[in-house]
């Protein structure tokens, strides 16, 4: 991933640029898990990606259906042709999805410290949730 600086320079200046921007040219996030998930689901499909954060990711699923990125706290984020961004919670985004078909959607919450990824275990047959700690109980408490 460290290639999106020449793929992408002026996402890459508009979203690092931005004060308190907490990924670089060296740290993009977790992106390694989202390479091997776009060569796996298809590309008819869309994908709705829940705690996007700055969103590079973005960059494997151009050229899917749709990517829609699901952040409550991130202004400037990378963006393609395909691409929709949401300024909402997990819980926030699903209260108001109504009775969408999900067939042919995969969710993905990685890296998410959060209770609520359980709801996208549960509203979405295609999914990908992982936090390492796993333990939201005892996270929750902690904060």
């Amino acid at each position: 991933m460290k290639k999106l600086r020449l793929l992408c320079p002026e996402q890459c200046d508009k979203v690092f640029g931005q004060q308190y921007a907490d990924i670089d040219g060296d740290f993009l996030g977790f992106v390694d898990t989202y390479y091997y998930l776009s060569k796996i689901i298809p590309k008819h499909w869309t994908i709705m990606d829940f705690g996007c954060a700055y969103a590079p990711q973005a960059y494997y699923f151009r050229k899917h259906k749709h990517y829609i990125g699901i952040c409550p706290s991130v202004s400037k984020r990378f963006s393609f042709e395909n691409t929709t961004h949401c300024t909402d919670t997990i819980k926030g985004w699903l209260g108001g999805a109504g009775d969408m078909n999900t067939d042919e959607v995969f969710a993905i919450c990685n890296y998410v410290p959060s209770p609520e990824t359980e709801l996208v275990r549960q509203r979405f047959k295609n999914c990908y949730v992982y936090y390492p700690h796993g333990d939201f109980k005892a996270l929750s408490k902690s904060i």
